[in-house]
């Protein structure tokens, strides 16, 4: 159970001055609290003296102070464990390659980085001190009940192990139910999430009757699952009752018998007795660290897999000292998990010189464009620049090289010129960042707005048309003046408007470069220097536009479906 907790505890560095610190206090109050039944003892048999009234109120102020003291110093120790969680998750993240998040979803990391490590600096900062604590008082404990009278210690000592496990098996019954509730209310949210956010959808299909049929199933599950947490949850007061009752039934009629006997005193009794509620009480409690420890399990092995993770080599043997060289594809095969993208595709990518990648869907253009920025290794093969292969050179290094416009160029909440200049390390001044806007034919826009370069872009740039999004991200590539233009399908799903002002755009942005074009734009494609087709993951054929109208039947069907697309 402690396993995926130890593993974390050196992946960075802990507060371990305020651990030890809150260990120490809790040692110091379960000390004090363990004096309260000898002075109470005192008094319920007369013993009314000044030593033990001080005593008394001593213990009970000393408690109610270090209670308040413990408490500040738990949150101060669990805040600064959780901020070291989340950076080193959050630099995890960032060097993370891209594997992971094709894994695992992006919510699914918000959680790991937010809730997750909100549960174990919760787990280490109060459990693990308030255990230490508990495993100290139920030692001495044990060691002053055996000092009193060996019999009463000795039915105390038999009956512990069915009081263990009775707390373990009831334990493990609430954390199945309470996992079991968590699943439904996930299930739920996700169903919830899906069907609030495709309501369009579903009124376009009239299916509102059916989904909420499935609304109520769903729900009414999660209903169920929360009953029978419930239920285990009401279960513990009575267990628990029951199983101290017999304990202190013991005690009581034992000790009675003893002391009629003479064998102890009264004193002794009425401390031994007080001294078996705190010692059951220290056992219920452990039962109730068992089961919040176990359910953090799930979180803490989410993390420590997380921290665990490969992650991506930016220090290797060299940097990329001449940029003008050509790139190879010699072999390479590359498949995302048991699906095979590329088989054994080899192609030279010239320097200066644009190369369109076309072919069918799914037959592995985008595919390409991600092993050349390494964003992904092949699983054979090599890929090459001016004869080394591209995994020699520093991976900051390599990426430097290139400039990528995406179909959909996503940008960040921030301003336009943030967005522009995202990426890069330099100053840059207002008339590089105007030239830049005026060459992705976009600068006519940002002049219109109130406050030009500093206007704010909502998240993902949802206050801007595909169009602007687009030539926002041709004037990022501009004022970025990469060596090699990565462009994948940066013209589609625009308007005629939009992608005539982006095609202006991309021919002014291609002048002089060395690009790779994946378009179905039948004007870019014409034009390139050379021309890739991809089908099923292998190279068809390559060659220049007319060469493949003359030699590929596939790339002559291609075209003719893209000037039907375009006349349609």
């Amino acid at each position: 159970m402690w396993r995926s907790y130890i593993r974390l505890l050196f992946k960075t560095k802990l507060p371990w001055f305020w651990l030890i610190l809150i260990m120490l206090l809790n040692i110091g109050d379960t000390t004090m609290g363990l004096l309260l039944p000898q002075y109470t003892a005192q008094v319920a048999t007369g013993v009314i003296t000044k030593p033990v009234i001080t005593g008394v109120i001593a213990v009970i102020l000393i408690r109610v102070l270090a209670s308040g003291i413990i408490r500040y110093i738990g949150k101060l120790t669990a805040y600064k464990i959780d901020i070291r969680y989340r950076k080193l998750i959050w630099e995890r993240l960032m060097r993370s390659p891209i594997k992971l998040y094709d894994d695992v979803k992006p919510s699914e990391l918000v959680s790991r980085t937010v809730n997750d490590t909100s549960l174990i600096s919760n787990v280490l900062a109060g459990l693990v001190p308030a255990l230490i604590g508990l495993v100290y008082g139920t030692i001495y404990i044990s060691k002053v009940l055996y000092g009193y009278d060996w019999r009463l210690s000795a039915g105390l000592l038999l009956y512990t192990p069915i009081y263990i496990a009775s707390m373990v098996i009831y334990g493990k019954w609430n954390y199945r139910t309470h996992k079991q509730t968590q699943n439904r209310l996930a299930s739920l949210t996700q169903f919830l999430s899906e069907l609030l956010a495709n309501i369009p959808l579903i009124k376009s299909f009239a299916n509102e009757r059916k989904e909420t049929e499935r609304g109520s199933d769903n729900i009414q599950l999660y209903y169920r699952a929360n009953m029978k947490r419930s239920l285990t949850a009401w279960v513990n007061t009575p267990l628990t009752t029951v199983l101290n009752l017999v304990m202190e039934l013991f005690v009581i009629v034992f000790g009675i018998f003893l002391v009629t006997q003479g064998t102890i005193t009264i004193q002794n009794w009425i401390a031994f007795f007080m001294y078996v509620g705190m010692y059951f009480g220290m056992l219920e409690t452990f039962g109730l660290m068992y089961t919040q420890i176990k359910q953090s399990q799930g979180a803490t092995s989410r993390i420590a897999h997380l921290v665990e993770n490969d992650l991506e080599q930016y220090y290797r043997e060299r940097e990329v000292h001449d940029n003008k060289l050509d790139i190879a594809f010699d072999h390479v095969t590359f498949a995302y998990g048991d699906k095979l993208v590329l088989d054994d595709v080899s192609f030279e990518i010239p320097y200066g010189k644009v190369t369109a990648i076309v072919g069918p869907s799914g037959g592995g253009k985008s595919t390409v464009l991600a092993l050349l920025q390494q964003l992904y290794e092949p699983n054979g093969g090599v890929i090459t620049f001016g004869g080394t292969p591209i995994d020699k050179f520093h991976l900051d290094s390599w990426r430097r090289l290139f400039s990528y416009v995406a179909q959909d160029s996503p940008l960040f909440a921030g301003t336009i010129r943030e967005n522009i200049m995202y990426g890069l390390e330099r100053e840059v001044t207002e008339s590089e960042l105007e030239q830049a806007a005026e060459n992705a034919n976009i600068l006519s826009h940002i002049n219109t707005l109130p406050e030009r370069f500093d206007t704010p872009v909502s998240e993902g740039g949802a206050s801007l048309s595909g169009g602007q999004r687009q030539r926002i991200a041709i004037a990022r590539a501009f004022l970025r003046n990469s060596d090699f233009l990565l462009l994948d399908e940066a013209m589609a799903s625009l308007d005629v408007k939009s992608e005539k002002a982006v095609q202006q755009a991309m021919e002014v942005l291609l002048e002089g470069r060395t690009a790779v074009v994946v378009a179905h734009d039948l004007s870019m494609i014409r034009n390139a220097d050379q021309i890739i087709l991809l089908n099923e993951g292998s190279v068809e054929a390559s060659g220049t536009h007319g060469e493949l109208l003359e030699a590929s039947e596939l790339y002559r069907q291609f075209v003719s479906f893209l000037n039907n697309t375009t006349n349609g």
